[in-house]
């Protein structure tokens, strides 16, 4: 299994629930696939660097996953067909990335279960 990183921008004029609907169909996709979604962040509304069909802004979105090498390529076959999407971008994890996000998840399963042994 490979981590993956994919960030893509959607169009600005896309209201809160068509960003959410996107965000899961993707999340579906990968699922589908046999991948896991680890993390699915929105990182709101920013300026581009430069006019993308004509939108000077757009919505960033950031997925990191974990899957076999041949579903990336299916994806992001999904994502050139979707309209809404103005770009987008994936790529390997660095390992002491993945090092530092396993650490991550493991720090909060264990705050996880010493907040439900507590209660």
């Amino acid at each position: 299994m490979n981590y993956y990183e994919l960030l893509y921008i959607v169009r600005p004029t896309v209201s809160d629930d068509d960003l959410k609907s996107i965000m899961g169909e993707l999340s579906g996709e990968i699922s589908e696939l046999g991948g896991e979604v680890l993390k699915n962040d929105i990182w709101g509304k920013r300026n581009l660097a430069y006019p993308i069909k004509k939108f000077k802004q757009g919505n960033y979105v950031l997925v990191h996953y974990k899957s076999a090498s041949n579903v990336p390529r299916p994806v992001e076959e999904k994502m050139r067909i979707k309209e809404d999407i103005l770009r987008f971008m994936t790529t390997n994890m660095l390992k002491k990335d993945i090092i530092s996000y396993q650490k991550k998840i493991v720090q909060e399963s264990q705050v996880s279960k010493d907040n439900g042994e507590s209660e």
